[in-house]
């Protein structure tokens, strides 16, 4: 199985322990990391939040204007 397949398990499992059933985020949300895999964020139930794709671009938007990824 591929890496990003493996992710993608995880991350679903840890959805369903959220109270996500179909272990998908909502229409209009995803699956964020708080800290993220590059910087060494895990796939973890204390570490992935559900948020909108908009607050989603403007964390990612954020954080390469300041350098952080």
């Amino acid at each position: 199985m591929a890496k990003s397949k493996r992710n993608q398990a995880k991350i679903r499992k840890i959805l369903k322990q959220k109270g996500y059933k179909s272990g998908k985020a909502p229409k209009g949300k995803v699956a964020h990391h708080v800290k993220p895999k590059v910087k060494g964020g895990k796939d973890t139930k204390g570490n992935i939040r559900v948020i909108s794709k908009t607050k989603h671009i403007k964390i990612h938007r954020h954080r390469r204007e300041k350098g952080k990824i």
